[in-house]
């Protein structure tokens, strides 16, 4: 029962990791929170890893029987976190670029950043509807075998998932140091690009979803 636990750590965390993407993730952080001190910046890193790891815990144990309780389906919930990730990547897209005394005298409250920490920053930044499908499916491969050793592979993915938590903290923690390597021009450079990044990935869920729609009801 332990090599089950050992052989579904990996595979989580292989599977959510590039998905998650907290390194080009951070750059997104740091331009929606932008102007945060470090230590607000420390406590938003820990809030997001938190309720990352907790949303996605909660999807692998129990996302199907969730979704069929209130009659949504996949392709759906891929369309709707296909939007909100599309429109803001897409806002991101269009921001002007920060001069570099903006954030002196500007820096937000507190409370104004950490009320960003699960909308939009958990959810669809960081743990958006792919991370979503993919921890539903981590469920249901996990759900095949008897009831053991689907507790026990459960538990491997959960751990794996709590890896990709403490990734995404350093990631976002660091992210005022992973800015300040790159410099105004290369961050810059970054946040647009994975801003572009994000807005093909909201506009590919949503024609992945209707797809998986369409093909579901027979249409294709």
């Amino acid at each position: 029962m332990l090599l089950e636990v050992m052989q579904a750590i990996p595979f989580s965390f292989a599977a959510l990791f590039p998905v998650v993407n907290p390194i080009g993730s951070s750059v997104i952080v740091m331009s929606i929170a932008e102007g945060a001190t470090a230590a607000d910046l420390k406590t938003l890193a820990f809030k997001i890893a938190i309720f990352s790891s907790i949303l996605l815990t909660t999807v692998l144990i129990s996302g199907s029987w969730i979704l069929r309780l209130f009659g949504i389906t996949i392709p759906v919930v891929l369309i709707g976190g296909g939007l909100v990730l599309a429109y803001i990547g897409w806002q991101l897209l269009n921001q002007p670029d920060a001069s570099p005394t903006a954030n002196t005298d500007t820096s937000p409250s507190t409370d104004k950043v950490l009320s960003m920490a699960f909308y939009p920053l958990t959810m669809p930044v960081t743990a958006g509807p792919g991370c979503i499908a993919v921890a539903i499916a981590l469920g249901a491969h996990s759900l095949t075998g008897d009831l053991e050793s689907s507790a026990y592979s459960l538990l491997g993915d959960a751990i794996g998932i709590s890896l990709v938590g403490l990734a995404i903290f350093i990631c976002y923690r660091y992210s005022y140091t992973i800015t300040h390597k790159l410099g105004q021009a290369g961050t810059a450079v970054i946040m647009r690009l994975a801003a572009f990044i994000n807005l093909c990935i909201g506009l590919e869920l949503i024609v992945h979803g209707f797809k998986v729609l369409l093909t579901t009801h027979g249409a294709i």
